[in-house]
């Protein structure tokens, strides 16, 4: 049978504190709502529970003007580089956190992050309203200053020395949030120019994981561009590219011309993972994550939640699982149980596992403890 994953996860756990994790490059204060449907004196007896039911209410409504109360439910950590962090920290890791957090000084939001975090921060954050529903959430975004920032900003306030040195000493680089930052290709193409072809000989050859958001409004040879430089990364870091389904839909319909749809999510991440020829790419969203690399396609069903307490951040914290799982180099399954487990706890408790959480769910919960590993 072998060793159980439960016991591969805990004997491997101890190695992460020696490990060192770069993610840049946003940062966001987030406030989460829910959209009120009706009340009752006072009270609230409904919120709208999907986009859809939400979706239908406006369109009903025609010409005409009508108002609508939402119920704050939180203000907390945003962006996708600050949530992966955290959740990632949980695990033990130490992250090098270069975004958005607030300049000259630190937002008190982001003081709240773990003491195995470092923060570098080059902007003041953008802001996100949340619209929660019952698995999914409309994202209401107001990047501000992070749109007029360039790689030169970037490097200067961070240090060209300090980039070199985070970089080369790596074992885990995080690309996320490409599609929100307008500048974020030439963020790329400087990273590259002023940092990676600086880097000493015998540098670390580190995982490199990117997550792009959704892309949604980028145009197709934006999308492109960003692909190809995926390549010239994998000259310096074995690339992995993290994608929900929508985003996997865009991406590779701008790459193939092909007409798929989020039915054919197979075809749709192997022709990625052909295409690119990076180490690997993972597709996840609420039913199921896949995941192809060298050592071929592989699948897992997630631990699925009907009613969410939080969302927004839930992709971040599949990632930060499945990355812990990458840094422990454990196989690709539990990598990718790892990724529900991460984020199937956030999303039932609003907050990223501590280690002890974690493990208590997989063994409880999933009893995982009585799965054996490949």
């Amino acid at each position: 049978m072998g060793n159980k994953i439960l016991d591969t996860i805990n004997s491997n756990l101890p190695s992460l504190t020696n490990k060192s994790v770069t993610l840049g490059f946003d940062g966001f204060v987030d406030v989460i709502f829910k959209v009120i449907r009706s009340k009752d004196d006072h009270r609230v007896t409904f919120f709208f529970k999907s986009i859809n039911e939400f979706g239908r209410y406006i369109t009903e409504k025609g010409e005409k003007n009508f108002s609508l109360e939402l119920e704050e439910i939180t203000t907390k950590i945003g962006g996708n580089m600050p949530i992966m962090a955290n959740a990632l920290a949980q695990f033990g890791s130490k992250q090098n956190c270069i975004g958005s957090l607030g300049y000259p000084s630190i937002s008190p939001v982001f003081k709240q992050l773990p003491s195995n975090c470092r923060l570098f921060s080059f902007a003041d954050p953008g802001l996100t309203k949340a619209l929660e529903f019952n698995g999914n959430k409309i994202l209401l975004a107001e990047i501000g200053s992070l749109n007029r920032i360039e790689w030169s900003a970037i490097k200067d306030v961070v240090g060209l020395d300090r980039m070199i040195d985070l970089y080369s000493g790596s074992d885990l680089i995080c690309m996320l949030n490409w599609s929100e930052l307008d500048n974020s290709t030439a963020i790329w193409k400087g990273l590259l120019t002023d940092v990676l072809q600086r880097l000493p000989q015998n540098h670390k050859r580190p995982i490199a994981f990117f997550d792009l958001a959704d892309c949604s409004k980028r145009t197709e040879e934006n999308i492109s561009e960003a692909m190809n430089l995926l390549k010239s990364f994998s000259a310096y870091w074995n690339v992995v590219l993290s994608l929900n389904l929508n985003e996997a839909t865009v991406v590779n319909n701008v790459l193939t011309g092909a007409t798929y749809n989020e039915s054919n999510v197979e075809k749709i991440g192997a022709s990625l993972y052909a295409r690119l020829q990076i180490s690997g790419v993972v597709v996840h969203y609420s039913k199921q994550a896949l995941y192809w690399d060298a050592s071929g396609f592989h699948d897992k069903e997630s631990f699925y939640i009907p009613n969410p307490t939080l969302s927004t951040g839930a992709g971040d914290n599949f990632n930060a699982g499945f990355c812990a799982g990458m840094l422990m180099g454990l196989n690709a399954e539990t990598c990718l149980i790892l990724g529900h487990a991460t984020a199937n706890f956030y999303m039932a408790n609003g907050a990223s596992p501590s280690i002890t959480e974690l493990l208590e769910l997989l063994t409880v919960k999933f009893n995982i403890a009585s799965t054996p590993v490949n």
